[in-house]
């Protein structure tokens, strides 16, 4: 029952999103994916609290990729067989839509970490098992391919970076200072 993420990448491959889903549709697959695996949806005012909720201004071109994924491939199989009563749609829906966060659709679609993380993040949403990967070498990969954590580390070097720059500038500047009161002291 565990789900494999390169037979899934293969799948999206073989099938690119033309445009993007319209937010209605998109929301309608998803809410089709729950009602497959005999959970109820949630409802249009709870998707509109859903929204509010994770304060993502990412969040309808995100639902529109999730149902592109769903459509396109295995995905929404292994979605119903993962989905139980456990959890409320709700619940996945938005610690999914959390953790997605910063991914465009573009990225998702261009590029085969963001893609990867995309998909890894709604199986762990869903707590489903990745084909060939214990559960710690799933949340592993997960914290490798996570953009937030890359854009974060990015951060840190570049104020590193701009901080040490200040620095040498500042000894250079002190250096230039001491030689010319080095020179004006022998003239």
């Amino acid at each position: 029952m565990a789900v494999s993420i390169p037979h899934l990448r293969e799948q999206l491959a073989a099938t690119p999103i033309v445009s993007p889903y319209p937010h209605d549709l998109a929301v309608a697959i998803v809410c089709d994916t729950f009602r497959q695996a005999s959970q109820r949806p949630p409802s249009q005012a709870e998707w509109a609290k859903l929204e509010q909720r994770v304060k993502n201004p990412l969040f309808r071109e995100q639902v529109g990729m999730l149902a592109h994924v769903l459509v396109s491939s295995d995905l929404r199989k292994k979605t119903v067989l993962y989905l139980t009563p456990d959890r409320t749609p709700q619940a996945r829906l938005q610690q999914f839509f959390e953790e997605v966060h910063p991914l465009t659709a573009e990225m998702v679609r261009s590029n085969a970490f963001r893609q990867e993380e995309f998909l890894r993040k709604w199986l762990a949403a869903l707590g489903a098992d990745i084909e060939g990967e214990t559960e710690a070498e799933s949340k592993r990969h997960l914290k490798d391919l996570d953009y937030r954590q890359a854009v974060t580390d990015l951060r840190k070097v570049e104020d590193a970076r701009k901080k040490e720059a200040d620095r040498r500038k500042e000894l250079l500047q002190e250096a230039a200072r001491k030689d010319a009161e080095a020179r004006g002291w022998r003239e």
